[in-house]
């Protein structure tokens, strides 16, 4: 310390000792301009002393009294009494107790079923049949709904006050009717024949549910509550197996008395069987609201005759103070919500919402529900989760409460959780893309990585010189090893080269129960070509997005899943999630980077656009910009050029018609100004397309290479701000904002930010979707995976930006640029993180600076000039936001000077970290 205030008394010291005396701080400090060192010394040596007078009982009493305040007023909060008494509780499933849409998983199940019993000449046809049956069923089926809507709410009418219960049971009757017309419309079609009995069982077993959904059935079978799941589904069996798990009892409707034996009960439809193959009709027991309010009354009717044939006086009072609960997310179960003693809504449905709001229904926090008797007239309950609603039901979860870490103590194992990932997709030689880049970010990330090789191509920045389809068996055989011993929390696709390489994976991830599936559907090749016609685009949408947690599709490649149908601007792109989202998987992120013009949503909401601040940052330059090709004209012109020799052969040689088809559907969906191509190395290259270029391949390889440098020297000349010509319009295109659009089947979110200028492009595909995976795989919500890998690819992108890693356009980025900085040619490579260093400790005061009439920053500056080692920047008072803005502040002086910041602020977390 004397060594630091030496000198010429240039630098800034401050030093706090806190001294305790009836619980009140003496605050010494000490300016080495202004304040002679043995000052100093004397104040920290007198703090010392009177430390070692108090006694730790003083202390350990205060300390006490203090948690118990805090504990006697989090106990004051609504909601935190005992829970309520329950004598029946009934859950909606579809949408409720899933995450994925369920009908769309029986018309695929059905529509496998029909392909793999057709003959061999016939299976395409009758999958590209079936497959556009299904799409114009839902089509259909929206389009009705919302006409339907339309009539039942117009726009402009007035809301009542008070509930209008006939106005509400007259919306209920029509939407049933509706939705048992929509029923017979399915059933003519004929699309539910040929399903095997039993396969089904298989399809519910994937179903994705909705977090603590079992834990709330699982602790209402324990409470003894008798508890019945009511479903508009098609199939019984399914919604069996999607919740016949852990220790679950789950039983159908049929002469089950689930008050006796405290089973789940289930009350669904069922498909009709002759011979154990569905015959295409449907056993209909519960077709819409109607059909929901009418079990849920007559659950109620017997649920409180049986307890008052069981109880007489005081016992039968007590018994009628019970709660009936229903639990519902969507239209379908106004009825019932209304009609139960408490009815609790679940999610952010926000058609409910406004059915609810048009017939004078309130929405109201679960915490102020009733514990007994009926809750208010016209009022429902809104939680956040499902976690929620078991704490209000049941209490806090015993299986949360904190308990020692499973690896401490003597002679403990380690309880260390590593979270896993595996990547499932093609080879990239020049280490940009595919598993490459998967790996790279894994580690980046903090996740543990493992691989199953679908391809292995000879490629560089110049272009792909060969691709090698991996066989289909030794695919399954990679997988088998891995998930059999290491296992995954998450499993990502990239390059899947045929559709038994897509079925394979599906059956991998449906053998071993992987959770969390994160589908980057690479159906665009380097040159341009598009496969979306092929046998692989059906496969991915008949096999792998019914079992997605989330797909992450470019501009072209939606294109090419919808039809070729046009997605190039923001609106087509919500429409583009939407529909996409029908097809199964649980969330849908269409990626933005091919926008070369992206005008801001004016109905976008401020959380639509400004990922949280811990997240994603503002300022960060977004994943999307490089999420496929964002850099100026001249790279979109010599991706174009640097095609491989393999994608340019099967381009000109391809004599089916199904690839004159793709050219004519490209010219028809694709501006000649808008790129097209994924640079991305998990470019899906057909077998037949493969064998065709062999002869021509070295020939054609060395013409395109020849051509890329020609045109990569004017392009690596330019800013890449602009264009090379310069052209002020094709610079203004190309400083438009980064936007990608997510779906989640509710809400859209549209994530705008800046867009980052670099030809290091190559793989980012591949990294995006990695990057999300690595944040799913350590917990994370997917919206927040989402901002948290866009965040991080951006501030990847900005740092590789002056990189030059080979000669061609597709030039890879530094995945490792938290610790490997390789513009800083004059420090020596550090790849270990530095140790935390305790020598000088600052800590923030704000009220001192407010007397200093000085800034944090401002501070904290003088103090890392002065020689502080660590600082503490301590807001109690700053809200979140604002901490984490200020915290972010400080990094641009501390990074460079090494110096930690370990942040601390009210909400009771510590963020500590190099930073």
């Amino acid at each position: 310390m004397q060594a630091l205030c030496a000198g010429n008394g240039s630098n800034f010291l401050r030093t706090s000792a806190y001294c305790y005396r009836s619980v009140r701080p003496l605050h010494c400090r000490v300016h080495s301009r202004h304040v002679h060192m043995q000052k100093a010394m004397h104040g920290l040596q007198r703090a010392k002393a009177f430390m070692q007078t108090i006694r730790k009982g003083t202390l350990r009493k205060l300390y006490r009294t203090a948690m118990q305040m805090e504990v006697d007023f989090f106990s004051a909060q609504p909601g935190t009494g005992p829970p309520p008494a329950i004598r029946m509780l009934v859950v909606d499933f579809d949408d409720t107790c899933t995450a994925t849409d369920t009908t769309s998983q029986i018309f695929n199940t059905a529509t496998s079923a029909t392909v793999e019993s057709s003959a061999e000449s016939e299976k395409a046809d009758v999958q590209n049949r079936l497959g556009t049956l299904k799409d114009k069923l839902v089509q259909n089926y929206v389009h009705e709904q919302q006409k339907l809507y339309a009539e039942l709410l117009p726009e402009g009418a007035t809301n009542p006050d008070a509930i209008d219960q006939q106005k509400a049971t007259a919306f209920v009757d029509a939407l049933t009717q509706f939705d048992r017309r929509m029923n017979q419309v399915v059933v003519d079609s004929g699309i539910l024949k040929g399903i095997p009995q039993g396969r089904l069982k298989a399809a519910g077993e994937q179903i994705g549910l909705q977090a603590g959904c079992l834990t709330v059935l699982t602790r209402a079978q324990q409470a003894g509550v008798p508890t019945h799941v009511v479903s508009v589904n098609y199939s019984t069996e399914m919604v069996k197996a999607a919740l016949q798990r852990g220790s679950l009892n789950i039983v159908t409707a049929e002469g089950v008395s689930a008050e006796e034996r405290h089973d789940v009960v289930i009350h669904a439809n069922e498909l009709t069987y002759e011979q154990g193959i569905s015959t295409g009709d449907i056993i209909r027991r519960v077709q819409g609201g109607s059909d929901k309010d009418a079990l849920m009354s007559e659950l109620m009717h017997h649920s409180s005759q049986a307890k008052a044939d069981s109880t007489d006086g005081a016992d039968a009072n007590a018994e009628a103070s019970k709660l009936a609960v229903y639990i519902g997310d969507s239209s379908s179960d106004f009825a019932p919500l209304l009609r139960a003693d408490v009815g609790i809504v679940v999610g952010q449905n926000k058609r409910l919402r406004q059915v609810a709001k048009a017939h004078g229904v309130k929405l109201l926090p679960l915490t102020i529900a009733p514990a007994s008797g009926r809750g208010e007239e016209g009022a429902l309950y809104e939680a956040e989760s499902w976690a929620a609603i078991g704490a209000f039901l049941f209490g806090p979860d015993p299986s949360k409460a904190l308990t020692p870490h499973p690896g401490s103590g003597p002679g403990a194992k380690t309880g260390i959780k590593v979270p896993r990932v595996m990547t499932v997709a093609g080879s990239d030689s020049g280490g940009g893309a595919g598993i490459q880049a998967d790996l790279k970010t894994y580690q980046a990330r903090g996740v543990f990585g493992t691989s199953a090789i679908s391809a292995l191509t000879a490629q560089n920045t110049r272009g792909v010189r060969g691709v090698s389809t991996v066989p289909t068996q030794h695919l399954s055989d990679q997988m088998e090893a891995v998930l059999s011993d290491i296992g995954a929390d998450v499993v990502k696709t990239g390059m899947l080269p045929t559709p038994e390489a897509v079925m394979a994976v599906a059956d991998a991830v449906r053998a071993h129960k992987v959770s969390t599936l994160v589908v980057d559907p690479v159906l665009v090749a380097t040159s341009g070509d598009s496969l979306a016609g092929s046998e692989v685009a059906q496969a991915l949408k008949t096999y792998l997005f019914p079992l997605a947690t989330i797909i992450t599709p470019n501009l072209p490649e939606a294109s090419a899943l919808l039809g070729n149908r046009r997605v190039s601007d923001l609106p087509t792109m919500k429409q583009a999630a939407k529909d996409l989202h029908k097809l199964g998987p649980q969330y849908v992120l269409i990626k933005g980077g091919h926008l070369i013009t992206a005008p801001s949503d004016p109905n976008r909401s401020s959380s639509d656009s400004q990922p949280s601040p811990a997240s994603a940052p503002s300022h960060t330059p977004s994943a999307s910009s490089a999420a496929q090709d964002s850099e100026s004209a001249s790279a979109n012109s010599a991706a174009q050029d640097s095609e491989s020799a393999a994608a340019s052969s099967a381009a000109q040689d391809s004599e089916s018609a199904s690839a004159q088809d793709h050219d004519t559907a490209q010219d028809d969906t694709h501006d000649s100004d808008q790129p097209v191509s994924e640079l991305n190395a998990d470019s899906s290259l057909e077998e037949a397309h493969l064998q065709q270029q062999a002869s021509s391949q070295h020939t054609d390889t060395d013409r395109a290479e020849q051509k890329t440098a020609q045109h990569n020297g004017a392009s690596e000349s330019a800013t890449g701000k602009a264009s090379p010509s310069g052209d002020p319009a094709e610079k203004h295109e190309s400083d438009a904002p980064a936007i990608d659009v997510l779906y989640d089947g509710h809400e859209i979110h549209v994530l705008e930010s800046k867009r980052v200028h670099t030809h290091n492009t190559h793989g980012t595909g591949c990294t995006l979707a990695s990057a999300i995976a690595a944040e799913l795989a350590k917990g994370r919500e997917p919206l927040t995976a989402v901002q948290r890998a866009k965040a991080w690819l951006g501030e990847a992108l900005q740092a590789s930006a002056p990189l030059h890693i080979g000669r061609g356009p597709h030039r890879p980025l530094n995945h490792g640029f938290e610790t490997t900085d390789w513009g800083q040619q004059k420090a020596p490579l550090d790849l270990q993180k530095p140790s935390l260093d305790l020598r000088l400790y600052a800590v923030t005061d704000p009220a001192c600076n407010t007397r200093c009439q000085r800034s944090n920053a401002e501070a904290v500056r003088q103090a890392v000039e002065g020689g502080v080692t660590l600082v503490q920047l301590r807001e109690k008072s700053t809200d979140g936001g604002a901490f984490v803005h200020e915290a972010q502040q400080l990094v641009d002086f501390t990074r460079p000077a090494g110096v930690c910041i370990q942040a601390c602020h009210f909400i009771g977390l510590m963020l500590n970290g190099l930073v």
